[in-house]
C-alpha cells in the first residue's frame, strides 16, 4: 500500500504538483495519465524512493515494485534468470546449490562432506521458499514475455537494453510484490506478450500504478485514473475505469471552460464600469474597487488547458480502384501511384489513436 500526504515535487525552479493526496490500496489498478512534460514519470520515481519529494510524505506498506523506463540495476556479470530468481530470494541459492553439488563429487572427503552438508541447508531453504515451483512460475512468465533460455543463460551486461527491460519487468512480476509501478511495462513487448500481461494485470491482487499509451492495456486493466494536470500542477483522481473516466474528463473540461467563460464576462462588466465611475472623482474610489476585484477573479481563474500538438498530415486522393499505375507518354515503365498511401493511413490512424 502507498499513502501520499500533501505532495509537491519540483524539478529545478518548476513546480510540477503540490497538495497531491492519496492512496493506493490492494487490488487498485490505476492509470496514471497526462501530457508529455505533466511529470509522470517523475512521479513515479519519487514514489519509487529514487528522487526525493519538495514537500509531503510517502508511506510505503509492504514489498514494491518498481519498473523505470530505463532500468540500469543488477550486476552486469550475474545471469539473467538469476536475476529473476532473486526477487524472491532464489537466484543466488539456486547458484549456490549448484557449486555445493559439484564440491560433493571431490576426491577429499573433508571437502565433500562439508559441501554435503552445505547442499542440505540450501536445499532446505529452498524448499522454504518455493522450491521448483517457484522456478517454473518465473520461468512461465519470461516464456510469456518473449526470453528463451539462450537469453536466460547470458550475463545481464551481455544483453540489449529491451532485453535487460524484460528482465526487469519479469523479475517484478515474479516477485509477488504488494505494489508495483510500471512506466511503459510494453515496451519491447511484441503483441502476444502484451495480451498475456493484459490478462497478468487484470488478476492481480496487490495495487498497481501503471503509465502507458498502450490504450488496450489501460481500458481492460485500470479501475481507477489518476489524471495529471499540468497546468493546475494537481493530481484529479477518478474512481472509475477508462471508458467512465473520457466522459467524465470531457464533462469536468466542459465545466471549466463554462466556468472561466462566465468569471471573464463578471469581470468585463466590473471594469466596464469601472471605466464610466473613473470619469467622475467622486466615484474613483469606487472604480479602483471595482478592478482590483476584477483582477482579483481573473487571477483566481485555471490556466486553459494546453492542447496536445499533433501533427498535421495531407493525404494525395488515392487512385480509383485498379488504375494505380498511369503511363507516362514516351516512358518505358510505368509510374507509381500511392505507393506507399496504405502504410501512411495506418500510421496516421495509429497517431490519431493515441
Amino acid at each position: 500500500m502507498i499513502t501520499v500526504e500533501d505532495l509537491a515535487i519540483d524539478v529545478g525552479a518548476r513546480r510540477l504538483m503540490s497538495g497531491v493526496t492519496f492512496r493506493v490500496n490492494p487490488g487498485d489498478k490505476i492509470g496514471l495519465v497526462g501530457r508529455n512534460g505533466a511529470g509522470k514519470t517523475t512521479l513515479t520515481r519519487t514514489l519509487s524512493g529514487e528522487l526525493p519529494p519538495a514537500e509531503g510524505n510517502i508511506t510505503i506498506s509492504g514489498e514494491l515494485g518498481f519498473l523505470p523506463q530505463d532500468p540500469r540495476t543488477g550486476d552486469p556479470d550475474q545471469l539473467a534468470r538469476h536475476r529473476i530468481l532473486d526477487a524472491r530470494g532464489l537466484g543466488t541459492l539456486t547458484k549456490n546449490m549448484a557449486k555445493a553439488t559439484e564440491e560433493m563429487a571431490s576426491d577429499d572427503p573433508a571437502t565433500a562432506e562439508k559441501a554435503m552438508k552445505r547442499f542440505g541447508n540450501l536445499t532446505d531453504r529452498f524448499h522454504a521458499l518455493g522450491g521448483y515451483a517457484a522456478e517454473s512460475e518465473a520461468a512461465s512468465i519470461s516464456h510469456n514475455l518473449g526470453l528463451p533460455d539462450r537469453i536466460l543463460d547470458q550475463p545481464l551486461g551481455t544483453l540489449s537494453g529491451g532485453q535487460r527491460r524484460r528482465i526487469e519487468l519479469a523479475r517484478i512480476l515474479f516477485s509477488d510484490a504488494d505494489t508495483m509501478i510500471l512506466d511503459e511495462p510494453t515496451n519491447h513487448l511484441d503483441a502476444d506478450s502484451i495480451v498475456w500481461l493484459r490478462e497478468f494485470l487484470k488478476t492481480y491482487k496487490g495495487g498497481v500504478i501503471v503509465i502507458s499509451h498502450d490504450i488496450d492495456l489501460v481500458g481492460e486493466t485500470v479501475n481507477r485514473v489518476f489524471y495529471l494536470d499540468a497546468n493546475r500542477q494537481v493530481i484529479d483522481i477518478y474512481n472509475m475505469g477508462w471508458k467512465l473516466y473520457l466522459r467524465q474528463r470531457a464533462a469536468d473540461e466542459e465545466r471549466r471552460r463554462k466556468e472561466r467563460s462566465n468569471i471573464e464576462k463578471k469581470a468585463s462588466v466590473l471594469k466596464d464600469q469601472a471605466a464610466r465611475f473613473g470619469a467622475k472623482a467622486s466615484k474613483a474610489a469606487a472604480a479602483h474597487q471595482m478592478v482590483a476585484r476584477a483582477d482579483k477573479m481573473l487571477s483566481s481563474l485555471e490556466e486553459v488547458r494546453q492542447v496536445d500538438r499533433v501533427a498535421k498530415l495531407r493525404f494525395p486522393d488515392p487512385a480509383p480502384a485498379g488504375k494505380h499505375r498511369s503511363w507516362r507518354r514516351g516512358s518505358r515503365s510505368p509510374t507509381v501511384r500511392s505507393r506507399f498511401l496504405p502504410a501512411l493511413i495506418l500510421q496516421s490512424t495509429a497517431a490519431q489513436r493515441w
